[in-house]
């Protein structure tokens, strides 16, 4: 069966965004310059006697920008922490590998892959490798994160850095910046786009935070589920803001002023676990971060105890349920 031109994805054709050329040059210090203007400030190396001859293209649009980056030769990006932006990365072809703190992904063409600010950001490129890029404004996402969980959030947005690309989640993503690609490409309708361009970037927050697995995730989705009665969100907001302390239930039900029964049958009817359970769960996500991003030096007894953690064994059995290994191994296998 013949698709029809118009149905035909952006990402197949040559330059999906090439209306919008920023750059074409093979002089170093301009590629480092522009990229660094549009993207972010970052340090460059090419491989040594290696011709260069790099390609990008934008559009932006409200808290969002869409490029298209080519380098055209095997380089390595320190970005240092990128700490303004999100960005959403689609690997259109070639290859290419992402560090991300003590974490690392593979790029390859279709995956999809998420760089998260507070961390250092190394990238290794092919020569072949081409990037569509979304880059998101790190306060605009916080706030709309905010919004959406009607309370503050406490600890910093995390996205995972890898993101299966045939999940329905990813796939939402990548079709919608196709969908957005085919808008820019066209010069009939400059006009429109221009007009749209904040509700384009207003959609694509909402679709980042719900579609993309990230370290609030799990939150969103209960939230999602139907509204949560007073008690209930007070005792989840405090749990939340005390995990790295002693959190005993009646203190929990004093807090909220109603009594422990009542605590107990809300998260049971609304989150669908006890407040034990939960504040549980909080720790295990935390710890786990943590062991994944842990300084060098920080043994597993530092990290548990930095959250609050006294029964390292009681522990570390739930942690075995929920990640299949133990804290010491995450912990082992990052330093690796």
């Amino acid at each position: 069966m013949t698709v029809p031109a118009a149905q035909e994805s952006m990402f197949d054709h040559t330059n999906p965004l090439d209306r919008h050329c920023l750059l074409d040059s093979g002089n170093i210090s301009e590629i480092k310059d522009q990229v660094s203007q549009h993207l972010w400030s970052h340090r460059m190396c090419v491989a040594q006697g290696k011709p260069l001859q790099s390609r990008l293209y934008g559009v932006f649009f409200g808290n969002a920008a869409l490029f298209d980056l080519h380098y055209g030769a095997e380089v390595e990006i320190d970005a240092g922490d990128i700490a303004n932006y999100y960005l959403i990365r689609i690997t259109l072809q070639g290859s290419g590998l992402i560090t991300l703190g003590r974490r690392s992904a593979s790029m390859n063409a279709g995956s999809l892959t998420i760089s998260s600010p507070s961390e250092r950001s190394v990238i290794r490129i092919g020569r072949d490798c081409r990037n569509l890029i979304l880059r998101i404004d790190r306060l605009a996402l916080e706030r709309h994160l905010q919004r959406l969980l009607e309370r503050p959030v406490k600890q910093a947005l995390v996205f995972d850095l890898q993101a299966q690309a045939d999940a329905a989640g990813p796939a939402a993503v990548r079709e919608t910046l196709d969908y957005l690609c085919r808008l820019y490409r066209h010069p009939a309708i400059d006009g429109v786009t221009q007009t749209l361009a904040d509700g384009f970037s207003d959609y694509l927050l909402t679709l980042l935070l719900t579609q993309l697995p990230h370290n609030y995730s799990d939150a969103l989705l209960a939230d999602r589920r139907q509204p949560l009665p007073l008690h209930v969100r007070r005792a989840r907001d405090y749990i939340e803001s005390h995990l790295d302390e002693t959190i005993s239930l009646a203190d929990l039900a004093e807090h909220c002023g109603v009594s422990v029964r009542t605590l107990q049958n809300g998260f049971t009817q609304f989150l669908k676990q006890s407040p034990s359970d939960y504040v549980r769960n909080q720790r295990l996500a935390l710890v786990h971060a943590a062991l994944e991003q842990a300084r060098a030096g920080d043994s597993v007894t530092d990290i548990l105890l930095r959250h609050g953690i006294a029964s390292f064994g009681h522990f570390a059995t739930h942690y075995r349920r929920r990640y299949g290994c133990l804290p010491s191994d995450t912990l082992r296998q990052n330093r690796h």
